[in-house]
């Protein structure tokens, strides 16, 4: 079975959720199977529309601070950053997490777009190499 690469999943469910395109035209497009895309539209949904779904391995719709995020332990550490204590904050300020949610699905949500445009870069200078 051929894996694809989070960023682009994320891509595609994008462009069908946000934007309507048909499965089976994503299916066309990017020569993905149309089921493929089907299951990874359905893990979305149950994840609570958030794209970190294909890039935290499992993924807990009611976690606040992703300990499985692929951000190394020693970037909190050094940045002062203490997760137990965000955590606490986020149970007795629902507010709070609500805000630190939004604000993670932004920064992921850029990351993706940034990732895809690199990899189109990526691929635009390929096939002009080839071309040559």
């Amino acid at each position: 079975m051929k894996s694809y690469p989070s960023e682009l999943k994320a891509n595609v469910v994008k462009e069908c959720v946000e934007k309507g395109v048909s499965c089976s035209q994503l299916s066309k497009t990017y020569n993905i199977p149309t089921r493929n895309i089907y299951k990874w539209v359905k893990k979305f949904r149950d994840s609570g529309e958030n794209y970190s779904c294909f890039f935290n391995g499992s993924f807990n719709k009611n976690s606040i601070v992703s300990r499985g995020s692929k951000i190394p332990p020693v970037v909190y550490e050094n940045s002062g950053v203490d997760l137990d204590e965000i955590s606490r904050l986020c149970m007795e300020y629902p507010e709070l997490a609500q805000t630190l949610q939004s604000l993670k699905d932004l920064v992921i949500e850029k990351d993706i777009e940034n990732r895809v445009l690199r990899e189109q870069v990526e691929f635009v200078k390929k096939n002009l190499n080839q071309r040559k």
